[in-house]
């Protein structure tokens, strides 16, 4: 999808961003990882700063994403990492996760209760799943559509995906200012953010928001972050 791939590339040098929600979760993020719909790499060093990744598996399972993925990293020594170009539902791997993260794919994927029922199978006991998806239905607009989203989500939306075997241990939302820009682009704009636009939000947005977040206690944002802890059936 053009599109998509544009906007990766876009969003790829968004470090303030990356490293604001990616700390977020450090405690989290821990053992052997698995990134699901890794796209380009654009998350792989904040997470890889995060001293608890023992190995970290990364799913891109578009050919043309997975090629510039694997072209990017060949560049770099990194022992921890591994690529494969296959879906989750395809992966047919043994090995169980400590943690697996879904950043900015769960809203791309049609059925998602049987996604995350695929994700909790792949999770040790007490492992984690964590995600991160666009907030709130009411802000969907033709950058969504165009991008490939069925939808955004709230919080009462990922209690309905919650399975009997996991929990919510965490749940909030993120980028508060974001949110309202988010809002005036629904009613006035209504369309996708230029390149500019983008380094303007990581460069000035986001940094106002990580205040605001705070003050909000993270209740109101233009993303939302849930992580599930798997628990005995």
């Amino acid at each position: 999808m053009k599109n998509l791939h544009t906007q990766m590339e876009f969003f790829y040098n968004t470090k303030n961003w990356k490293n604001y929600w990616v700390k977020g979760l450090k405690k989290f993020i821990r053992g052997k990882v698995m990134d699901v719909g890794t796209g380009i790499g654009s998350n792989l060093p904040f997470y890889l700063k995060l001293k608890k990744i023992n190995k970290l598996i990364c799913l891109e399972p578009n050919k043309k994403l997975f090629k510039k993925l694997n072209q990017s990293l060949k560049k770099k020594n990194l022992n921890k990492v591994s690529l494969k170009n296959k879906q989750l539902a395809k992966l047919n791997m043994k090995s169980k996760f400590d943690t697996i993260i879904y950043a900015d794919v769960l809203e791309h994927i049609k059925n998602d209760l049987n996604e995350i029922k695929l994700a909790i199978n792949y999770l040790n006991y007490e492992g984690r799943l964590i995600v991160l998806c666009p907030s709130h239905n009411f802000l969907f607009t033709s950058f969504d559509k165009n991008v490939g989203h069925y939808r955004r989500y709230n919080k009462k939306m990922f209690y309905k995906l919650k399975t009997p075997n996991i929990k919510i241990e965490k749940i909030y939302y993120l980028d508060s200012f974001g949110f309202f820009l988010s809002l005036i682009n629904k009613i006035f704009l209504n369309r996708n953010p230029t390149k500019e636009e983008i380094k303007f939000w990581d460069r000035v947005v986001v940094p106002i928001s990580i205040i605001t977040d705070h003050l909000l206690l993270n209740l109101l944002g233009k993303s939302i972050i849930c992580v599930y802890k798997k628990s005995i059936n």
